[in-house]
C-alpha cells in the first residue's frame, strides 16, 4: 500500500503522483488484455490439459464399445486380449468392410513363452480368484492372434500388426480416435478416459508405440487364413503354428484356442 501524506506535498506534486500511478495501472492493464486478446485469438486454450475422467466400474463397457466406432487408427496394449478380439476387432472389421474406410490397427501381447510373464500372470489371475493353470497366456495370445490373423487376411480395408512384448502391463489401454481407456482385470475396479489428443493420450499412445519398438513384430502367412472364419475349423495344426511359438501339445490348444475364438468370453459383457 502506498501512503501519502498531502503535508508533505503540494497539490500539484500529489496530483502529478495520482496521475503517475493511474497511468501505470492503465498501461499495465492494457498489456495483459493485448496478451490476453492475442492468446486466445491465435493460440486458445490448451487441449492437453484436459482433466481425465475417472469412470465407474459400470460405465467402462460402454466407453469400450464407443472406442472402436468410426475410427481409422486404433491400439491395444493388454495381457490376453480376450475382450479386444471379443467385440472391437470384430466391430472394426464390419464398419470398415460396409464403410469401405481403411483402419490400422496396433496390438501388443506379452510373449507367451516367456517363463517371467507366465509365472506374473498366474499371480495376477490367482489374485482374482480364477485357477491360472500351467501357462494361462499362452492360448489367449494365440486366440487373439489368429482373430487378427484371420481379420486382416480377409478384409483389405483393415491392417493389423502383433507384438510380442517382453513386458506385462499392470494394465491394459485402448486407444483410437475417440479417445483412450485405462483398465485393470478386475471388473470392479474403476477404469481412467484421456479425451483424444489430450496430454495423458498423448503419453499413453506414444508409450506404446515405443513398447513396439522393441517388441518383436509377428509375421504369419496370409495364404494360411484366406477364406477362414473366427470358428472352430479354423483352428488347425497349420494356424495354431503359423505365429512362430513352439507348442508343446497342438491337440490340446487346439481346442482351448477355438473355443476362445468362437464363444469369445471376456469381463466386460
Amino acid at each position: 500500500m502506498i501512503y501519502l501524506d498531502r503535508n508533505l506535498m503540494g497539490p500539484s506534486v500529489l496530483r502529478e503522483v495520482i496521475d503517475s500511478l493511474a497511468m501505470q495501472v492503465l498501461t499495465g492493464t492494457l498489456i495483459i488484455l493485448a496478451f490476453y486478446l492475442i492468446y486466445m485469438i491465435f493460440i486458445g486454450p490448451n487441449p492437453g490439459l484436459r482433466e481425465v475422467a475417472a469412470v465407474r466400474p459400470g460405465d467402462i463397457s460402454g466407453h469400450m464399445r464407443d472406442l472402436p466406432l468410426g475410427v481409422r487408427h486404433y491400439m491395444f496394449w493388454g495381457r490376453s486380449g480376450s475382450f479386444f478380439r471379443s467385440y472391437p476387432l470384430l466391430k472394426m472389421n464390419e464398419q470398415s468392410l460396409a464403410e469401405k474406410r481403411n483402419i490400422d490397427v496396433e496390438v501388443v501381447l506379452p510373449d507367451p513363452t516367456d517363463e517371467r510373464l507366465i509365472r506374473s500372470y498366474q499371480d495376477i489371475l490367482s489374485s482374482l480368484g480364477e485357477a491360472p493353470g500351467e501357462n494361462p497366456l499362452l492360448a489367449n495370445v494365440l486366440a487373439t492372434s489368429m482373430a487378427c490373423a484371420i481379420v486382416s487376411s480377409n478384409n483389405k480395408y483393415i491392417n493389423i500388426r502383433v507384438y510380442y512384448s517382453k513386458f506385462l502391463p499392470a494394465f491394459r489401454v485402448d486407444l483410437s480416435d475417440n479417445g483412450a481407456i485405462l483398465t485393470q482385470d478386475d471388473r470392479s475396479k474403476s477404469a481412467l478416459f484421456f479425451d483424444f489428443g489430450s496430454e495423458f493420450y498423448d503419453m499413453f499412445r506414444n508409450t506404446v508405440r515405443s513398447e513396439t519398438g522393441v517388441s518383436c513384430e509377428v509375421k504369419w502367412d496370409e495364404a494360411l487364413f484366406k477364406g477362414k472364419g473366427l470358428e472352430e475349423k479354423s483352428c488347425d495344426k497349420d494356424t495354431l503354428n503359423a505365429f512362430g511359438i513352439a507348442l508343446p501339445d497342438v491337440d490340446k490348444l487346439q481346442a482351448e484356442v477355438a473355443m476362445l475364438i468362437t464363444k469369445r468370453p471376456h469381463r466386460y459383457s
